[in-house]
């Protein structure tokens, strides 16, 4: 499934046959796209087609969580609200609702009698605005909203002591739980900066919860500005990164090409330039190379590619810098080095 969008008046695809991540640091340029990307699916934008076809919203389930969504309004029986969709629904169904209703604005207005008598005989009649009272319960979540508390672990819901961590833990088991009922039609998932309040095992967590409601019918497109690749398991994910552009992380083939030519260069000293060379050597280079090598990185340093992710400034160094000014790699050679330039270049140098 392709995705094809425009962004800054320069076409932008990328693939939701998996989910898709997207990393970058948290700036307007990165926040700019997610938040146009989700418009567009929210509103079935002109600029936007999967496959090849015009984006419709009606044909998905679009569900948008982003950093600033509020757990506790997410959390009472209002009108439109997650968890008044997951259950009152349901109970909805199963009582009369009009019966119960009338029966309760039928007391109501015995009191309201009584009220506005009293008005007119101690207030109007002395005052030039009239005033009334009027009770009236429009419907029962109305009732169940405004009578109903929530507590955590015996904590009312709208305590300071509930951490925005322990909220935000919440608020994902109560979407999951609605999007496991989701089997009408396809369903797609926006979490901006879905590791916000988290910390790592939390992060885990979240991810594999990710992983297991995925499938052909349900995708996730999240973002992050933190080094959480190497929790990533990216069977599942399309990986990219958006700085002044949107990179893929099938990029970093190119890297690789380019280090292994470039070693294969030096140690021959022939009397060519590098570019006939690469020209005359690139169909050499198997693809079994390649991925040998980006396996071995995503496996072994994934935390060091991580950060190329998310930084749009990094050192390759050998050892720990004296003095500390911009984000940095260690690497355990001077070949490791060679090839972690050669990945800073397709991902921050272009």
């Amino acid at each position: 499934m392709e995705i094809v969008t425009i962004f800054d008046n320069k076409e932008v695809k990328f693939n939701l046959n998996n989910n898709v991540m997207f990393f970058g640091k948290n700036t307007t340029n990165k926040n700019k796209f997610i938040s146009e990307l989700t418009n567009k699916l929210l509103k079935s934008s002109k600029g936007l087609s999967i496959n090849g076809k015009q984006f419709d919203s009606n044909d998905y389930n679009i569900i948008n969580i982003d950093e600033n969504t509020d757990f506790s309004s997410e959390f009472k029986f209002t009108k439109n609200n997650t968890l008044k969709q997951l259950i009152y629904n349901d109970i909805e169904k199963k009582i009369d609702e009009k019966k119960i209703i009338d029966c309760t604005n039928e007391i109501f207005d015995i009191i309201d009698d009584k009220v506005n008598s009293l008005l007119n005989r101690k207030i109007n009649k002395k005052s030039d605005n009239n005033i009334s009272f009027q009770i009236e319960i429009p419907n029962m979540y109305s009732i169940i909203d405004k009578f109903t508390n929530i507590y955590i672990d015996d904590i009312l819901l709208s305590d300071k002591e509930i951490s925005k961590s322990m909220k935000r833990k919440l608020l994902y088991q109560l979407y999951f739980l609605d999007i496991k009922s989701l089997v009408d039609k396809p369903t797609i998932v926006i979490i901006n900066n879905f590791d916000v309040y988290l910390n790592s095992d939390e992060i885990i967590s979240v991810l594999n919860s990710i992983n297991n409601l995925s499938n052909d019918n349900c995708h996730f497109i999240i973002s992050s500005c933190n080094n959480v690749f190497e929790y990533l398991d990216i069977n599942n994910f399309s990986v990219y990164k958006i700085s002044n552009e949107i990179i893929s992380i099938n990029k970093i083939d190119k890297a690789i090409k380019n280090f292994l030519i470039k070693e294969e260069y030096n140690q021959k000293n022939i009397n060519t330039s590098f570019d006939e060379f690469y020209s005359n050597n690139e169909g050499l280079i198997s693809n079994t190379e390649v991925n040998k090598i980006k396996e071995n990185i995503f496996t072994r340093m994934p935390s060091a590619f991580g950060k190329i992710l998310n930084s749009d400034n990094i050192k390759i160094m050998t050892t720990k810098p004296k003095n500390i000014v911009s984000e940095y790699i260690i690497c355990a050679n001077k070949k490791d080095k060679k090839l972690f330039e050669e990945i800073v270049q397709e991902f921050i140098d272009h």
